[in-house]
């Protein structure tokens, strides 16, 4: 729920889910207007039922042209319908994301999509006819990990030939994190680290990938934008990493009524009067050690998020989330 606004309409979650807010109701936008007004055609795929979530009302809040779940699926003849449901959540990833490539083999071009898989969820199981040969040591998630990894090969494997293949921009993200082992996922800023990955089959983006920047979820929709030629002015939290200087990048995040702010190397904690916090995350990864105080940068990252929250509570309070 917090990972559609921010991903698609460059929108943080601040307190509670924006799905819940009053400013649900705003006027909204995000990438599939947007793209429309370019001429994109846009769907949304997600192999459970088709009102779980909340994703279809915001999809169409947001302009997609259509929400395609598991009512869809279940009506092609090519599939089993719900003997293909995994029993909670949706249709499994393999036979989802066959089905979503088939979708894009008839669709018309130019389009966007948004595909919204499910498997890797508790209680993480995968397809009884896998168990024998998709295995992966440690939590049973790790597994979940693997089937999803060849359901992903599978679907590229299906697609690379199309005629619209070379020229698209694909964006692979996880919504949220999950069950962690490794300590430093496990801190107050490690339970936010995610993937987010832009891969360009003509290798257009490799010669300016870059390592050198603080990456969000928010920072998706005006990426994209960019690089596909959007020449008007739109309202987004985030930014745009291709061209953005690394020195000007940031990342944002609300955590049990701590606002967290990320810049350069610096972990900022702020309660919505002082600071609690301040670590450098990348020298000490288990924020053992509090700089509250003691760096020069806090003054200005202090100024930084209360911008941020005012912007963020100005607008949805004055519904002004569509730049005019």
């Amino acid at each position: 729920m917090d990972a559609m606004p921010s991903i698609l309409s460059g929108i943080p979650m601040f307190v509670e889910p924006f799905f819940l807010t009053q400013a649900s109701t705003n006027e909204l936008t995000g990438l599939a207007r947007q793209l429309g007004e370019m001429g994109y055609h846009s769907v949304f795929f997600h192999g459970g039922h088709n009102i779980s979530m909340g994703f279809s009302a915001f999809a169409h809040a947001i302009g997609y042209d259509t929400y395609t779940g598991l009512d869809e699926y279940c009506k092609s003849p090519k599939y089993h319908g719900m003997d293909d449901f995994d029993g909670k959540w949706a249709i499994w990833d393999e036979e989802f994301l066959q089905f979503f490539a088939d979708s894009l083999q008839v669709m018309r071009q130019p389009f966007m999509t948004t595909f919204f898989s499910a498997t890797t969820h508790h209680p993480f199981n995968i397809p009884e006819r896998y168990k024998a040969t998709i295995k992966a040591p440690g939590h049973p998630m790790n597994t979940c990990w693997r089937y999803t990894d060849m359901a992903l090969r599978r679907f590229f494997e299906r697609v690379k030939n199309e005629p619209w293949y070379t020229n698209t921009v694909f964006v692979i993200v996880a919504d949220h994190t999950n069950h962690a082992t490794r300590p430093e996922y496990l801190t107050d800023l490690g339970v936010f680290e995610v993937p987010i990955i832009f891969y360009t089959p003509d290798g257009s983006l490799a010669a300016r990938m870059r390592d050198d920047v603080v990456a969000q979820q928010i920072d998706i929709s005006p990426t994209l934008l960019h690089l596909l030629g959007y020449g008007k002015r739109f309202m987004s939290f985030g930014q745009d990493l291709v061209y953005t200087p690394a020195a000007d990048t940031w990342a944002v995040n609300y955590n049990a009524g701590i606002y967290q702010y990320v810049k350069g190397s610096l972990l900022l904690q702020w309660d919505g009067e002082k600071t609690v916090g301040l670590y450098d995350y990348r020298a000490d990864r288990l924020l053992k050690h509090n700089l509250a105080g003691k760096r020069p940068e806090q003054a200005s990252m202090e100024t930084g998020i209360k911008a941020i929250i005012q912007q963020y509570m100005s607008r949805m309070n004055e519904n002004r989330l569509v730049e005019k």
